[in-house]
């Protein structure tokens, strides 16, 4: 028995590790060619501008507004991967205190 505890721990860590590293993947995949544009187009805007839906439309969209479609997708996808982020976090963390503390 306790030799197929320690075998079900090892699983857990690889599978969190494999989930860490594709979720780095579609990051850097699907992510920074949409940064790649923006920054070869020197489009500038903050962190704090992306997460406020009124500055976005203000002060973003109103500066560039010929490049509204790449940086609403840039956006969008910058929300999603925060929330897919935030998701995988906690249900790994849920995961290693359920299974690690028994």
């Amino acid at each position: 028995i306790i030799v197929n505890t320690i075998f079900m721990k090892i699983i857990l860590l690889i599978s969190v590790f494999a989930i860490f590293v594709f979720f780095n993947l579609f990051i850097r995949i699907r992510t920074l060619k949409y940064y790649k544009t923006l920054v070869q187009k020197r489009i500038q805007f903050n962190f704090k501008q992306m997460f406020n839906k009124q500055l976005w439309e203000d002060e973003v969209l109103r500066k560039y507004p010929q490049d509204q479609q790449l940086l609403n997708h840039f956006r969008k996808h910058i929300l999603i991967t925060g929330g897919v982020f935030i998701s995988i976090i906690f249900i790994v963390g849920i995961s290693l205190s359920f299974i690690l503390l028994k």
